[in-house]
């Protein structure tokens, strides 16, 4: 009997503390290769090839990412809300050199991680890294941090989905990605990706002018904001109202202007 098939068999409080165990010893392991730089993998998504510190191939797969690498030409803005450790950045910068990314990633620890990585490629130039989120009001909001690094989130409950827990609280800036492509700061997009765990409709509530007027392909991630409670309804409500078509594409939509 193989492993995965004899957990599958575990009564579930057992299989849910096997998971956890397996979760948290994952994340701090990759925490620890992150701070000490100790092993990067060779990551492959597609046309792209890459290193990062992260000792999986986690995402490398997603329907959404090689969409988002086929449809990226020279010249193009991808604009990645929730850039975790990098690997949708890290993708687009090594199959498209002349496209510009900019990576917003919330969490203080995270953002190291990927800071780290987008260096051990020599992408300085091609990916602006922001220790900030994106959101429906600029300022500050409370970040809760998730023992399992890539779940932390402005949206409680979801950082401490899949038996993790919260470690902390922290305040961390917010911005509109309308106030941002007004002022030039960051470039009209041509491609937004966002995976925020559980906090999409303030970002695109924040983008409403953006996706109106620059009409960028949306790559998005929905998420309950409780247990059994999404906000899938309003979201799809929400693109229709800005003009976009939404595809389904397993747990992923893909979202292009009418």
């Amino acid at each position: 009997m193989s492993i995965a098939s004899a957990v599958s068999r575990l009564p579930v409080a057992a299989f849910r503390a096997y998971r956890y165990a397996a979760f948290s010893l994952y994340y701090a392991a990759t925490d620890l290769n992150h701070r000490h730089e100790l092993y990067a993998p060779e990551k492959r998504a597609g046309p792209a090839t890459f290193r990062s510190y992260e000792l999986a191939d986690k995402h490398c797969g997603d329907v959404l990412l090689h969409r988002l690498l086929a449809a990226c030409d020279p010249g193009d803005v991808v604009v990645d809300a929730g850039a975790n450790t990098g690997v949708y950045s890290l993708a687009v910068a090594a199959a498209e050199p002349a496209a510009t990314v900019i990576a917003f990633e919330p969490n203080p620890r995270v953002c190291d991680h990927l800071l780290t990585n987008v260096e051990r490629n020599g992408f300085g130039d091609r990916v602006e890294v922001r220790n900030e989120g994106l959101g429906d009001e600029s300022g500050t909001a409370t970040f809760y941090r998730s023992n399992y690094g890539e779940l932390g989130s402005f949206n409680e409950y979801n950082a401490g989905a899949w038996e993790a827990r919260v470690e902390d609280a922290v305040p961390v800036a917010v911005r509109r990605l309308d106030e941002l492509v007004a002022s030039g700061a960051v470039p009209p997009p041509d491609h937004l990706k966002i995976d925020v765990e559980g906090f999409g409709y303030e970002v695109l509530s924040g983008a409403r002018e953006t996706l109106r007027e620059d009409r960028p392909v949306v790559y998005f991630e929905p998420h309950r904001i409780a247990e059994g409670v999404d906000r899938d309804d309003a979201l799809a409500a929400l693109f229709d109202e800005l003009g976009y078509r939404v595809r389904v594409r397993g747990d992923a939509w893909l979202c292009t202007p009418r």
